[in-house]
């Protein structure tokens, strides 16, 4: 049945440029340098000036430290004006704290107008750039530079010392562990660099035990691999640039796996998004070097001076190692695909990725933060169509575009944590989502939230259906009613990706809550399907179970087949007290979820694909190789 309802095509590419195949593509350095690097320096320490003169006291403006080392280092690579760079170093000094007495000693203003350090990461963020710049150009820098340098790397040992991070706070962890590696090594502190080793190797080990915790986050697996490669080309030690590569093959055969190719992007449910459209971050720094972008991409500007910067490429090189084609098995880019991971130490703890040729559909079943996206699916044959997410939202933002500052100057879009049970088998997914966002004890206070509703955001050039019709969208002031009980179809070059609320309360126990079809203006880019729980500040908890297939290669009878099956397939929700559960009858068999939505406890999970020893493609495991190999190279790895 799977087989006859997945009749999968090869249809041609409409009107866009075909995706290059990332099997055996030809890396392409980053290349940069000469006049043209001159003329960005010039660009930029002129609005470095200018910038810098206006942020004094402002705690949102000025500029960040990680840009004035970025210029240092790009500055330094590039053979220009070591005077300027004796100046910007100067100023990144001014804004590392040297109070002895402060609880943020040795660490960095993440902004020059901040009036104290706000962002205790920016001492990793800092320490990284410095670490580098001195172990590849310590003989470039002039003396006064070259003592900068390293009375900014002194200054922050108690800072990175004083900074607590957990081990699945993936992308800081390993950042320190460098920083700690190539002070040790610059300054000659053999204590500080065996310090950075044992956490590089703890990692290594966490990773080969539990997977990425921070997985598939379309900018982190750019700043891991950074780090990982500066650590790979740089470090002293044989057997930490042996983990650092075996780190590296495992990010790369996961993105590989996850790679969604009509859209030249990372395919499935992810940590950590800024870009909730389109999934775009600083991760295709790599894939673009790697070949695999149809594009250059316009890299994100966090981090880096106001002005150009294009042929400034020193950090880049330094960390780019892109994949070797024999790193990945055949099964990588086999279509279909079913990619299962796991992205921690907990049973939930896992994602599950199914890719076809024109839709993929991906899920996580344990929510962490509010820049996370636990159900993502793709449609269509190019980077321009937005991204299918499933999400609940206390701020009127269903698109992810009105973000706000922190106490660090950081603009993010971040919306509302529920509990979340999640079962995938192949094409479907069983999901649970469910909060009270006001509860005791909820990051949320009252007043600052201003709706309580559950998205699902598609293409706008997609064709919808409610039921056995088609529908057009209605306007936010008046939004198109979904009939209850009708299934929703999102349908793109004969690809579909259908969707059937099992269950959806409001805040006051009413089901069903009211489900509307929304355009939000005639130029988005994408529409939505919106649960309302509150229209107003959220007065209780809501709870949300939907089911959700994908399909393709469909003309219309297979079509018309593929929604009579769907709608007439048997499905059961129920939220009694605390008590949620729910059942259907998926293509392979059951899928189940129990749970306690206020004890947040997964009470049974039945149906899903098995947990893998660690990343495994069409059932055979692709990730644990990687770090048996390491362990069989490095028997005595502490």
């Amino acid at each position: 049945m799977l087989t006859a309802v997945l009749l999968l095509s090869a249809m041609p590419s409409r009107a866009h440029p075909s995706p290059p195949s990332i099997e055996g593509a030809r890396p392409r350095p980053w290349t940069g340098g000469g006049a043209g690097a001159a003329r960005d320096l010039e660009d930029q320490w002129a609005k470095f000036q200018d910038a810098a003169a206006r942020g004094g006291g402002d705690e949102n403006r000025g500029v960040s430290i990680r840009g004035v080392l970025r210029f240092a280092l790009e500055a330094t690579a590039a053979g220009w004006d070591p005077a300027r760079v004796e100046t910007m170093l100067a100023f990144g000094r001014s804004m590392q704290d040297l109070d002895p007495s402060s609880r943020t000693f040795g660490n960095f203003k993440w902004v020059s107008g901040a009036g104290k350090v706000h962002d205790w990461n920016a001492v990793e963020f800092a320490t990284q750039i410095l670490g580098l710049l001195h172990k590849r150009h310590a003989d470039d820098l002039s003396p006064r530079a070259r003592r900068l340098v390293e009375e900014m790397l002194q200054s922050a040992i108690p800072a990175l010392a004083s900074h607590k991070v957990k081990i699945d706070y993936t992308n800081i962890w390993i950042k320190k562990a460098w920083c700690l590696i190539a002070i040790g090594e610059c300054l000659g502190r053999p204590d500080l660099a065996a310090d950075g080793y044992k956490r590089l190797a703890d990692w290594t080990r966490h990773v080969a035990h539990n997977g990425i915790t921070e997985f598939g986050a379309v900018t982190y697996y750019g700043t891991d691999l950074d780090t990982l490669g500066m650590i790979e080309k740089h470090a002293a030690r044989p057997e930490g640039r042996a983990q650092a590569l075996a780190a590296i093959r495992y990010l790369w055969t996961d993105a590989a796996a996850n790679w969604w190719a009509p859209g030249d992007r990372l395919g499935g449910a992810n940590s950590r998004s800024y870009n909730f459209l389109r999934g775009h971050g600083y991760f295709e720094a790599h894939t673009w070097a790697a070949g695999w972008l149809r594009r250059k991409p316009e890299l994100e500007r966090p981090g880096w001076l106001p002005g150009e910067r294009d042929h400034l490429v020193a950090f880049l090189q330094a960390g780019s190692t892109p994949p070797r084609p024999e790193w990945f098995p055949p099964e990588t880019f086999a279509l279909p695909r079913t990619v299962v991971q796991r992205c921690g130490p907990l049973p939930e703890d896992i994602a599950v990725n199914w890719l076809g040729h024109r839709v993929s559909l991906g899920s996580a079943g344990r929510e962490r933060g509010g820049d996370d996206r636990m159900l993502a699916a793709n449609l269509g044959d190019s980077p321009e169509i937005p991204q299918i997410s499933l999400f609940m939202d206390g701020r009127g933002d269903p698109f992810g575009t009105k973000k706000t500052k922190n106490a660090a100057g950081q603009a993010k879009a971040l919306h509302l944590v529920p509990f979340t049970a999640t079962v995938q088998r192949g094409p479907e997914v069983l999901q649970l989502l469910s909060l009270e966002p006001l509860a005791p004890g909820s990051r949320h206070k009252p007043g600052e939230l201003s709706c309580f509703q559950t998205h699902l955001v598609f293409p706008a050039a997609s064709e919808v259906w409610h039921g056995d019709h088609p529908a057009r969208p209605g306007s936010p002031r008046r939004p198109a009613p979904v009939p209850a009980g009708a299934p929703v179809y999102i349908k793109m070059d004969g690809a579909v990706l259908a969707m059937r609320i099992l269950y959806a309360d409001t805040t006051e126990k009413r089901a069903p809550a009211p489900v509307h079809h929304i355009r939000d203006s005639s130029k988005a880019a994408a529409n939505r399907v919106t649960i309302v729980h509150d229209a107003g500040e959220p007065r209780g908890r809501a709870t949300v179970a939907v089911w959700l297939r994908a399909a393709e290669g469909l003309d219309a009878a297979g079509f018309a087949a593929f929604r009579r099956a769907f709608a007439a397939a048997a499905a059961s929700a129920s939220l009694d007290g605390a008590r949620f559960r729910a059942e259907v009858a998926g293509l392979a068999g059951p899928l189940r979820i129990e749970a306690d939505v206020t004890a947040k406890k997964r009470l049974l999970l039945e149906g899903g694909e098995p947990r893998p020893a660690l990343l495994s493609v069409n059932g055979r495991e692709a990730g644990k190789p990687i770090f048996d190999t390491l362990e069989r190279q490095n028997p005595t790895n502490p």
